[in-house]
């Protein structure tokens, strides 16, 4: 365990990052990168400690091209003595059972693709992503970390539209999304000012999509965002 490595992976719609880490003690980081760009101009950064960054063009390049890419010489900086033993997957839509992130296999990948149609931007690509670790790394544990589990501790009148109650059974209901995101900030926020963070927080998340969540003693209490990651 003390020789292994754990990978992320964050595939997005315009970009992929990326970062190693060694598995033992406080988790270090031993390199990290990205993707962008992805379409026409593509353009691979590699940045690992002690070595000059490595950067490639990529030209055009889709999400497979790229992680064809990537994946490579992270298994050259794993070597054969320190295997990837782990590897974490930011996956957009979770449903509404997963509070927490979980274990990717069969069974869960199988119900994850059926959340495709609410986020076609980001969910196939998530998901590719994770195909793609399981075959460079078939010994590695694929775990996914879920945009939408920080939010599934709403109260009923926060998730629910104004439409008849059979549709939120149905799963047509407010998700909320960006929220591994927004509990990264919340672990920020104890840190730096922990009064604060036992309040009442209203967080913005701003980039190619944002979002606004309120928050309260650490836990999401409502999202701007709803159905879909386009709400």
């Amino acid at each position: 365990m003390k020789d292994g490595l754990l990978l992320t992976l964050n595939a997005g719609s315009s970009s992929i990052k990326f970062a190693v880490f060694a598995s033992s003690g406080d988790l270090p980081e031993l390199a990290r990168g990205q993707v962008e760009n992805l379409g026409r101009e593509a353009v691979l950064t590699i940045r690992s400690h002690g070595a000059e960054p490595h950067r490639a063009e990529l030209g055009v390049a889709d999400h497979a091209t790229a992680l064809r890419s990537i994946l490579p010489p992270l298994q050259a900086l794993a070597g054969p003595e320190r295997a990837i033993i782990g590897v974490g997957h930011r996956i957009v839509h979770g449903g509404p059972e997963r509070a927490e992130p979980g274990i990717l296999d069969e069974a869960t990948m199988a119900s994850l693709e059926k959340l495709n149609p609410l986020a076609p931007l980001h969910q196939p690509n998530n998901l590719a992503a994770v195909e793609a670790a399981r075959r460079t790394f078939p010994q590695a544990v694929q775990v996914g970390c879920y945009d939408t589990a920080f939010h599934r501790g709403h109260a009923f009148v926060e998730d629910a539209f104004a439409l008849p109650r059979g549709y939120y059974d149905r799963g047509i209901r407010r998700y909320g999304f960006h929220g591994v995101s927004y509990q990264y900030i919340v672990g920020e926020l104890a840190r730096i000012a922990p009064e604060i963070a036992r309040g009442r927080v209203v967080v913005a998340h701003l980039g190619n999509g944002a979002s606004m969540c309120a928050i309260k003693d650490g836990r999401s209490i409502a999202s701007t965002m709803g159905f879909s990651t386009l709400d």
